[in-house]
């Protein structure tokens, strides 16, 4: 019972979640904003700063900041590693207001510009998220939304030449159920290891109303949607031995050197209202606006 009154946010919550995006925003933009910098808790520390000048509470989670191979672990939260031109930084940071969580995360060049096989995977990730969204309004169906979403950057996948078709299958080295969901053993899963949206709120990881019933968004939905591929030989290096991954590995390994420890994952909040969805985070995504904006940059005065 609790969780379906959580789940349904009233217009006074949306408009808290709102200010908690806009502040996040604003962080991550002074993120993209500072001087180039040398390491992990450099930019780590001036996204909360700005949380908290803005009127932040806190963090709403402890912040992912990882460059580099740290960017394509998941849940990577040291955030003590250096940083280097050509290293793209996966940035997954937001604030709390009064009580109400955002999440957003954009994936930027420390150098200020994406090398082409960055801005490859990047785009594809982009592609994506907008193909959740327009999948996304009232009384549209989540698990299509997801499915959407995976459905383009698998075929993008395939392009790229880092699986061997969007429907060739794997054998994983975890757990996973084929028989009613073919995507969970397809090759691409190994490149996308996480869900696309959950929901916002009290919590960073909230009740959303499609999370039951017929699972279609409805009115007071606030949502992430947040696709991700992350690239590293690492990777195939803890796939089980079985003739099926042999092959798939001999046919892909070289196109994933070629984009090694390349994590990029995109993540806006959204919320339903009756004028439809509204992405509510406005930190630049497009490839060109980020670029532009970090040409800003000052230059990095070394002590």
């Amino acid at each position: 019972m609790v969780d379906q009154l959580r789940a349904k946010k009233s217009p006074a919550e949306l408009a808290l979640l709102r200010t908690a995006a806009e502040i996040s925003s604003q962080g991550h933009r002074a993120g993209m904003a500072m001087a180039q910098p040398a390491t992990e808790y450099e930019l780590q520390a001036e996204i909360e700063y700005n949380f908290t000048r803005l009127g932040g509470s806190r963090p709403a989670y402890g912040s992912i900041v990882g460059g580099g191979l740290h960017g394509t672990q998941l849940h990577y939260m040291k955030d003590r590693g250096a940083v280097k031109p050509g290293d793209i930084v996966v940035i997954d940071a937001a604030t709390e207001y009064e009580g109400y969580a955002a999440d957003i995360t954009r994936s930027i060049p420390v150098s200020g510009k994406y090398t082409a096989e960055q801005r490859a995977i990047y785009q594809l990730v982009l592609d994506a998220q907008k193909a959740a969204e327009r999948n996304s309004k009232p009384g549209m169906s989540a698990p299509a939304a997801t499915d959407s979403s995976f459905d383009v950057r698998a075929r993008g996948l395939a392009a790229l030449g880092l699986i061997e078709s969007d429907t060739a299958s794997i054998d994983l080295p975890w757990p996973a159920n084929c028989s009613p969901n073919p995507r969970q053993c397809r090759q691409a899963m190994l490149w996308m290891i996480h869900g696309i949206s959950h929901g916002l709120g009290l919590a960073v990881h909230d009740p959303a109303q499609f999370y039951t019933g017929d699972h279609t968004f409805k009115e007071g939905d606030a949502f992430t949607i947040e696709p991700g591929i992350y690239i590293s030989t690492a990777a195939l290096d803890v796939l089980p031995d079985t003739p099926k991954n042999r092959a798939f590995i001999a046919k892909v390994r070289a196109a994933v050197k070629r984009y090694e420890n390349t994590g990029v994952r995109i993540e806006d909040d959204y919320v339903i209202t009756a004028k439809g969805l509204e992405r509510i985070s406005t930190t630049p995504r497009e490839i060109e606006e980020i670029e532009a904006l970090m040409a800003t940059r000052p230059m990095r005065v070394v002590p």
